[in-house]
């Protein structure tokens, strides 16, 4: 092809606008995505892949294995280490092979639910791998890494926060000893300590009541706290501290539980790699205190839980700074170690696949609690929005802070979300000024989701003890549901699960009756609608769906063929979609271009229609125009007498034309293109303009790299990243006799 060989500009009136912004990544977001260990890359290899891992006799999982060889990196690889131990890797695959059951007999018992066999993944063939250069362009040579047949997944090594947290009053250990004891009066149940007074967030809660009614512990539950360590010889945590019996009673210097860790007796320094998890940051101790601090000991607080064990993994410099590597082996020691509730007052906007497949194997043995995050986010979905991590998660009760404008929250509620794997924040707790331990013997008040997880991670040990046999998604759905909307402890203990439906989303199909599945609905065409349903509370053995048209809406536009599905049983808190059975309307002829029909669903439990849901609205969105769109290989002629509308990106075959009469109005479908490789004449004239315009918003332009000409066309709502046409070579462009409207572009043309 030849440089530019001609550019004809005749009056071109160019008129930029900027009415719609472009969306921004928020700056928090973009910042967590680039925040990640220099010189690191973390590589999982197929679970077939013979990487020669044997296991250690502290159950450690060694290699010398070439994986740089393997990967055709050899010569920037410095050195490798597989991850995680004999237990966890084991566990993992033994879950994978249960996920595998599960799916695979929920797709038998019902063949119409939509469930389909899964390959879950496992902790297995998992590398760390450190570069011979620091300085090495980390994302990408996980590009190149990810195109090897052998590889499952690769990441950088990205670096979690305790995030921000505001320190208010602070009272050190002398001014606490000097307190005196005092019954408290605005509990159901006596307390001496003498800061118990300023503990609102326990009343808030209604823990108090479930101390009063239930129990305040039995140290039966081990809670695991993944932040900057703790101080457990602080007096009011001391008592509560998890003691690893066989090490305290064991040989000195001797790994004597096996587990990996040599005198690992109050758990376990993953920065400093010791036996001594002390906190050098505050956080830790604080978050500890709440969930945990000994109750009715006449000293400072009473935590959640009185009587509990507290686990206290360091994963977390003293600035707050933590690695997925080192959170994700704190998970596996924790989940190894018999933790049954796991507190992460942290997160990340950079998602760990590492972290993620850690948590899935801890969410068999452990119930995972953690923050939402501090930045004033939505969960979204939307341009501004962001999931934090690990709390978007739907097996982790992410927490917000009931009172907290700063924190991170899930706008349209816990009972709903437009994401497909689900994520929400479930639970709102207070996380403002809360009064608890700090290292030293002090304490202080602290503000953050930081603190109103913990809160949540100490009920849940009560909670547990008293329901140890109720199901993680029955105990999701109950706390939900008898949230007001702090989270309360004592409602949910006696609350009678009832289905709580509700309708996510749904899908519309276009295959039936040998239809041309294109995804767009036209006029005739008989179209299946496909609910999907969640349950946020207790089972149901008959769900049933229902479509009717929306008030007001013109019958006259469709047909309703099947108003009423029955899809199956539905546990608690799970999902359902099924794939055959389906609500079908059929589409009026005759019915306009990109004409909109509003229907209603509606989901109820069995015949008599009991738990019906509030109707959710779809818009069913018609299509009566030729649709152009993939690749064109035959010349074509568009002429005035018809509607035309590019529904999806447009590329005009190498050797073909594409030829645009005048007067013709070409559409194009929101954020789509118009890519020539081939020739476009559009070829208008002063009376009868060709144009060029959005379908509704902002579409994306031209990328030409073969002939195009454009005289006398009118070009409305583009909002191309830079450049109305762009590319760097192209053989012919001409642009002439015409205008630009309401654009949201920098420059008609790319740089050459």
């Amino acid at each position: 092809m030849k440089l530019i060989d001609k550019f004809i500009f005749c009056s071109i009136s160019l008129f930029l606008f900027t009415n719609i912004l472009l969306a921004q990544t928020p700056p928090a977001v973009q910042q967590d995505l680039m925040n990640f260990e220099p010189g690191e890359i973390i590589v999982k290899l197929k679970d077939n892949v013979e990487a020669g891992v044997t296991y250690a006799e502290n159950g450690k999982a060694i290699s010398s294995f070439n994986v740089g060889e393997l990967l055709s990196i050899e010569d920037k690889v410095a050195s490798s280490e597989v991850m995680f131990h004999q237990k966890g890797i084991e566990a993992s695959i033994t879950n994978s092979q249960r996920l595998k059951a599960v799916y695979a007999a929920k797709a038998a018992a019902n063949p119409n639910n939509g469930y389909s066999p899964k390959e879950p993944l496992t902790m297995k063939n998992i590398f760390v791998l450190k570069t011979n250069n620091t300085q090495e362009n980390i994302l990408q040579l996980i590009q190149q890494i990810k195109d090897n047949p052998n590889v499952e997944y690769a990441e950088p090594n990205y670096i979690y926060s305790i995030d921000n947290f505001e320190v208010g009053d602070v009272i050190t250990a002398e001014e606490a000893s000097k307190i005196s004891k005092s019954n408290s009066s605005s509990s159901t149940i006596e307390v001496n300590d003498p800061l118990y007074n300023s503990q609102s967030n326990i009343i808030a809660t209604n823990i108090d009541d479930v101390w009063d009614q239930y129990t305040t512990g039995d140290g039966s539950q081990v809670i695991a706290i993944l932040d900057t360590g703790g101080d457990y010889t602080h007096p009011d945590l001391e008592e509560n501290t998890w003691i690893n019996t066989e090490e305290l009673n064991g040989i000195e210097g001797y790994d004597d539980d096996g587990n990996g860790y040599i005198d690992d007796i109050r758990g376990w320094d993953f920065i400093n790699l010791d036996n001594a998890p002390l906190d050098d940051n505050m956080h830790g101790t604080h978050v500890a205190g709440i969930i945990g601090a000994v109750g009715n000991n006449g000293i400072g607080i009473a935590g959640a839980a009185w009587n509990v064990k507290l686990m206290h993994i360091k994963v977390f410099q003293s600035t707050g700074q933590g690695n997925s590597t080192n959170i994700a082996a704190g998970v596996e020691y924790a989940s190894n170690n018999g933790a049954t509730i796991i507190n992460m007052s942290f997160g990340s906007y950079a998602q760990s696949t590492t972290l993620k497949l850690v948590l899935e194997n801890a969410y068999v043995t452990s119930i995972l609690v953690a923050a939402s995050g501090n930045n004033g986010l939505s969960i979204g979905p939307c341009s501004t929005c962001a999931r934090f991590w690990p709390a978007a998660y739907n097996y982790v009760l992410g927490v917000e802070d009931f009172i907290g404008g700063y924190d991170n929250r899930d706008q349209d509620g816990p009972k709903f979300t437009l994401y497909q794997g689900l994520m929400n924040y479930e639970l709102q707790a207070p996380g403002t000024s809360i009064m608890s331990t700090i290292p030293g013997g002090g304490y202080a008040s602290l503000t953050g989701t930081s603190m109103a997880t913990p809160l949540v991670a100490g009920a849940m040990a009560l909670y547990n003890q008293i329901k140890p046999e109720e199901s993680k998604l029955l105990m999701f759905g109950t706390l939900i549901n008898t949230s007001t909307p702090n989270v309360d402890f004592s409602a949910a203990l006696v609350a009678e699960p009832t289905p709580e439906l509700v309708i996510l989303s749904s899908t519309q199909r276009d295959t039936i009756n040998g239809q041309n599945g294109n995804t767009f609905i036209e006029p005739g065409e008989t179209i299946e609608i496909l609910p999907l349903i969640k349950n946020y509370w207790g089972p149901t053995e008959d769900v049933r769906v229902g479509i009717e048209f929306a008030e007001f809406e013109d019958t006259s536009k469709a047909t309703i063929i099947q108003n009423e599905i029955q899809i199956g049983s539905i546990s608690a808190y799970a999902s359902l979609q099924d794939l055959y059975e389906t609500l079908k309307i059929t589409i009026s002829d005759g019915v306009a271009n990109n004409v909109d029909i509003k229907f209603n669903l509606t989901a109820w439990s069995g015949p008599n229609q009991e738990y019906v849901t509030e109707p959710t609205e779809i818009v069913i969105n018609v299509k009566n125009s030729i649709l152009l769109y993939g690749l064109m290989e035959e010349n074509m002629t568009l002429t005035a007498d018809k509607e035309y509308l590019v529904s999806d990106n447009l590329v005009i075959g190498d050797g073909y034309t594409l030829t645009i009469n005048p007067g013709v109005i070409l559409k194009i479908s929101d954020a789509k293109n118009i890519r020539v490789t081939g020739n476009l004449n559009a070829i208008g004239t002063a009376e009868l303009p060709i144009y060029f315009q959005a379908e509704n918003n902002y579409w994306q332009g031209f990328s030409v790299s073969g002939s195009s000409i454009f005289r006398y066309c009118n070009f409305t709502q583009i909002s191309a990243a830079q450049y109305i046409f762009s590319n760097f070579f192209f053989e012919y462009l001409e642009v002439s006799n015409s205008k630009m409207y309401d654009m949201n572009v920098n420059s008609i043309f790319a740089k050459y």
